[in-house]
């Protein structure tokens, strides 16, 4: 574990030689891809994208206090965060904070996101999730998933709650409000 007492050691234990390299790293390499700004004194704030973040010597400036990281869902009305860490904080301090962005984060793009179905045939059920891809149980078998597809294909729609009927197959799609707690 490692503490970080400034903004030049936080980037550095990074390879980041400026702010933008940090906060890039941070947004790639995280499935939320979280946004991270310098906090300078009061109101005062650098975002990693912000012109002049590229600048070593912004590193250097004796008022940052701290870093906030949040994240703008996709595909979603939500801003995950901000969570704010004051200067010095400790590497695992900043993976929890990385960490419960993006979990919060993944479960807003999730359920703004994906579309879950229940396909039925002989009697029975399989459940689906489609997203940026179809997520399908190990045991349904390729005919079903091949149906399945040429469905979404044909850009057939069923509205949550509703069911329809396709080549033998049932699909219904689950409203996700039942599942929210």
């Amino acid at each position: 574990m490692k503490t970080y007492k400034n903004a030049t050691e936080l980037c550095n234990a990074y390879g980041a030689d400026n702010f933008w390299r940090f906060g890039r790293s941070l947004y790639k390499y995280t499935g939320c891809g979280p946004w991270t700004r310098l906090v300078l004194t009061e109101d005062r704030y650098a975002c990693y994208e912000d012109k002049g973040s590229d600048d070593p010597s912004l590193l250097l400036d004796d008022d940052i206090i701290g870093i906030e990281v949040g994240s703008i869902v996709e595909g979603s009305d939500v801003e995950v965060g901000p969570i704010f860490l004051r200067f010095p904080f400790t590497s695992d301090e900043l993976d929890v904070t990385v960490k419960e962005i993006d979990d919060e984060a993944s479960f807003y793009w999730k359920r703004d996101n994906e579309d879950d179905f229940v396909l039925t045939s002989d009697g029975k059920e399989y459940y689906v999730t489609s997203g940026w891809g179809n997520e399908y149980p190990k045991d349904m078998p390729a005919e079903l998933i091949e149906k399945f597809e040429r469905w979404q294909a044909t850009e057939h729609n069923v509205h949550e709650g509703e069911t329809v009927e396709f080549d033998g197959l049932t699909i219904g799609h689950i409203d996700k409000q039942d599942f929210i707690f």
